[in-house]
């Protein structure tokens, strides 16, 4: 049997201050709902929580979206699909549940516990006392909350498999930020059964900027710079990777975003299946208030997908930002990976126009796209030819000092044998 709990849900907006969006209830049998406040529902101006529960052509129908219950339940202590896209996964879920020590702690439990720092600007705070189960933890506050703040080195939650931390900036080191404090960058680790791979993601995210993507910034920094993280969870290279935060501010204010999976509702593996490239493109092309834009920045991520082979660019690596209101824009890319170096054989994560084979996209499947986006496939076309031509030109002298010369010559090698490359060669 769960312990009945109740979690106000709120969104942190830029313009009005904290927002009532609803609430999250668990019940004895461990089942957990999602009602959305009256007020937020019946509000025009309300912030936007998930382009998921929004229509762009009339306010009813977001109203609809929203009032349905379809999507909102979550059984035997799992979440409805959109909050359980804000837990942590991989080995950040695992360090969290030792955290919280022995016993059965479901999806609720951890995300009372986390609930303080989300990503974007979602504040998930008790309004009933806080389940045992949910671990050893105190109240503090946050933005006028009272919000849980659990010891132990993880206050916060961040997708994806990697071991990662939030930190601070504080001088020439970074520092996992106090009780009532949310972290501007995140510090990735080194990985024992990936070497380097903070050296790996780093070089890649430069090699996308030169051919015209929109980079989270990033820099690699000495372990020894990182403080608050034990040092046995440093132990697995000699750097870790920073990137900053595009959901948080210089001053620390909360910048709501949501990735394509939490859109969708595709959870665990579903992440790798639940759409294809196309989908994401589409989401784009119906939600992005600078639609052509973020169409030609998406178009560039698939490129470089292609030429790094990053296999890993799956539906949560994808995201939304809401800068101000009536904006979506698709966020700076993230998390990417040549996962080739780590595993020879890999192919794209998601399904572009019926293939994951990297040799075999090509410009025949972007003009494909360009045309059931109902845009101009030759302008599509120029921006890919655009995109390879710089990798062509920058990427042979640039990568042996951002990968390492053995690594570099895989990278450039693998270019010739892809049919994108050749036609782009003539």
């Amino acid at each position: 049997m769960a312990t009945p709990a109740i979690l106000g849900v709120h969104l942190l907006d830029r313009v009005r201050g904290a927002v009532r969006v609803g609430t999250l209830v668990r019940d004895g049998d461990g089942a957990v709902s999602f009602t959305v406040a009256e007020a937020y529902l019946r509000d025009p101006a309300r912030p936007l929580l998930s382009l998921g529960w929004y229509d762009p052509t009339a306010d009813a129908g977001t109203r609809d979206r929203l009032a349905s219950r379809a999507d909102k339940i979550g059984l035997h202590g799992t979440l409805p699909p959109w909050f359980a896209g804000l837990l942590p996964e991989g080995a950040l879920r695992t360090l969290v549940l030792s955290e919280m020590g022995p016993g059965d702690h479901d999806q609720f439990d951890v995300l009372t516990r986390l609930g303080a720092d989300l990503p974007g600007a979602v504040l998930v705070v008790p309004e009933t006392q806080a389940p045992a189960s949910a671990g050893p933890l105190d109240l503090g506050s946050v933005v006028g909350f009272r919000a849980v703040r659990p010891d132990g080195v993880v206050k916060f939650s961040l997708a994806g498999i990697q071991l990662k931390f939030s930190a601070n900036p504080d001088g020439e080191r970074l520092t996992v930020p106090g009780r009532d404090a949310t972290g501007r960058c995140i510090l990735k680790v080194g990985s024992e059964r990936f070497p380097a791979l903070p050296e790996a993601e780093h070089g890649a995210l430069q090699l996308a900027r030169m051919i015209g993507v929109d980079t989270a910034p990033c820099r690699l920094v000495a372990r020894e710079a990182v403080e608050g993280v034990p040092d046995a969870l440093l132990a697995d290279g000699e750097q870790v990777l920073v990137v900053d935060r595009f959901d948080r501010t210089a001053e620390g204010e909360r910048v709501h975003i949501e990735d394509a999976a939490q859109i969708l509702g595709a959870i665990g593996d579903r992440k790798y299946t639940m759409a294809t490239t196309e989908t994401v493109l589409n989401m784009v092309s119906r939600f992005s208030t600078d639609r052509r834009a973020d169409i030609a920045e998406a178009v560039r991520r698939v490129v470089a997908d292609v030429l790094l082979g990053n296999g890993d660019n799956h539906l949560k690596n994808w995201s939304f930002r809401f800068p101000a209101p009536g904006q979506v824009r698709l966020s700076p890319a993230y998390d990417i990976v040549p996962t080739i170096f780590f595993v020879p054989g890999d192919t794209l994560a998601l399904r572009f126009v019926q293939t994951h084979q990297f040799e075999a996209v090509n410009l025949r499947r972007f003009e494909r796209v360009a045309r059931f986006l109902q845009l101009d496939p030759r302008w599509i076309a120029r921006e890919v030819k655009t995109a390879v031509t710089r990798a062509l030109d920058l990427w042979p002298g640039a990568a042996p000092a951002l990968l390492g010369e053995a690594r570099a010559a895989v990278l450039v090698k693998r270019l010739d044998r892809l049919e994108l490359v050749r036609e782009v060669r003539g």
